[in-house]
Order: C-alpha cells, then sequence, then structure tokens
C-alpha cells in the first residue's frame, strides 16, 4: 500500500501543481488514516484519491487550508517516506540525528528548536532516487523542499550542512548552492553538531570517530572525503561552539 499511495501521491502532484507537494502529501495522509480501516480495503486508494481532489479543488478555490502539522513532524513523516524503505540505513542515521536535534534543541531561542528538528529529519533526503539529481544531495534536498514550500531558512540549512559548501566546490556546484542562504549561526552549528556525532546507523559517536568512519566508508578520492580538506575545521569550530553551549546550558 505504501508504494500504491506513493505512486497516487507523485500522479497528484503532478496534476495538481498549483499546489504544494507537502500539501499533498499531508492531504493523502490525513485521507489514509481516515478510510483505512474500511470494510472493503480495495476502495481505500480510490477513496483517498477522492478526498485529496476535492481539498485540492477547495485550494485551486480559494478556500481556507486544512490546519498544518508542526513542520518538524511533516519533516518526519516525509523523510520516512523517502528513505525508509529503499536506504534504511540513511533512514536509522536522519532519525538518530532527529533525536541529537530534539534534545540540543534546549540551548536555541523558542521559535528555532522546531527548525532545528525539522531540518535534522530532512538533511539527507536528497540522496532519495526520485529527488537525486546533481550528485550533490544537499542541493538536491533543498530544491525539493523549496518546491514543497518549506520555509527558506530551512531549505538553506539543508542546502549547507555539515560543510556541504566545500563539496559544492569539489563538484563544480558553487553556483547552483549559492541558490539559497548559508544561515550562519547557533542553528546552523547546532545542525552540523547533531550530525557529526550520530554514526551512520543512528548511533551517538564522537565528532573525530564520524570523520574517521567516512574517510574510511567513503575513500580518499570521494567529494565529500576531498571537501574535508578545505573546511574540516570548520566543521569541528561549529561542534565545539555547540558543545560548549550545550555545557553551558547544564551548570
Amino acid at each position: 500500500m505504501d508504494e500504491h499511495l506513493r505512486r497516487l501521491e507523485f500522479r497528484l502532484v503532478r496534476e495538481h501543481d498549483e499546489v504544494p507537494p507537502s500539501l499533498v502529501h499531508e492531504w493523502i495522509e490525513r485521507a489514509w488514516a481516515r478510510f483505512r480501516g474500511a470494510r472493503v480495503r480495495d476502495f481505500v486508494p480510490l477513496l483517498v484519491e477522492r478526498a485529496v481532489r476535492v481539498s485540492a479543488r477547495g485550494f485551486s478555490a480559494g478556500l481556507p487550508e486544512p490546519p498544518r502539522t508542526h513542520l518538524s513532524d511533516w519533516a518526519r513523516s516525509t523523510t520516512r517516506r523517502l528513505l525508509a524503505g529503499r536506504m534504511a540505513r540513511r533512514w536509522a542515521h536522519s532519525a538518530g540525528v532527529a533525536r541529537r536535534a530534539e534534545q540540543v534543541a534546549r540551548v536555541l531561542v523558542a521559535e528555532e528548536q522546531d527548525l532545528l528538528v525539522a531540518a535534522a529529519w530532512l538533511h539527507d533526503i536528497g540522496y532519495a532516487a526520485e529527488l537525486a539529481d546533481t550528485g550533490l544531495h544537499s542541493l538536491d534536498g533543498a530544491r525539493y523542499l523549496l518546491r514543497a514550500g518549506v520555509p527558506r531558512r530551512v531549505c538553506g540549512l539543508v542546502a549547507y550542512h555539515s560543510g556541504s559548501a566545500a563539496v559544492a566546490e569539489v563538484l563544480g556546484l558553487a553556483d547552483e548552492l549559492a541558490e539559497f542562504d548559508d544561515d550562519r549561526g547557533r542553528l546552523r552549528d547546532a545542525l552540523w553538531y547533531c550530525d557529526m556525532t550520530t554514526s551512520p546507523d543512528g548511533h551517538p559517536t564522537t565528532v573525530e570517530n564520524r570523520l574517521a568512519e567516512i574517510r574510511e566508508r567513503r575513500g580518499p578520492d570521494d567529494p565529500v572525503v576531498r571537501a574535508l580538506e578545505i573546511n574540516v575545521d570548520e566543521r569541528l569550530a561549529a561542534v565545539r561552539r555547540t558543545h560548549r553551549l550545550l555545557r553551558r546550558a547544564t551548570v
């Protein structure tokens, strides 16, 4: 059923290009939750499609949109949809980064806390086969999020997470990445910290072990490893700044 819903979502997004894809996804999930207990299960996809089309017509007519979930809730469901089935290890890493973000968010101002958790969930969605385009996953993920109507600040966090600017430089994609703003500050540092202290399997680790694992897994010719020569100090500095904030918060 999940695969059927993915195909349905893809088709409806194409047919209703005036509606943000994130909203189509939300409508499908809501309709699925409503109808999945139907006595004749073969009719459920049809009922879901009809419900989404009604919502799309209302949106196009300028009627009020249904209530939206927290961005981090949408981010979690979107990441699950894109990664959990075919990229289980990437999904585990993303979930681990999000757990880390929930712990770290307390050092940020209130309006940035949900943004951090959302960006943590979404930071690697550009690896999904249906989103991969340029070879730079952070850029592909950010472009998808921008099309989906996600706030530009979150798109920028995903675009530049964990030193992606250096990877873009290695790949010759710096101009394309410049479509997004690099939000330098505590929020950006916190996302880098969460990513760089979470293993590929989603477990807490040190930044030193994480960097060593990246080098070993990818090999010296990989663009991500080559980028470390450019910005490893920047990554370490972001982790240290966030670590200091966390230590102060516990005093």
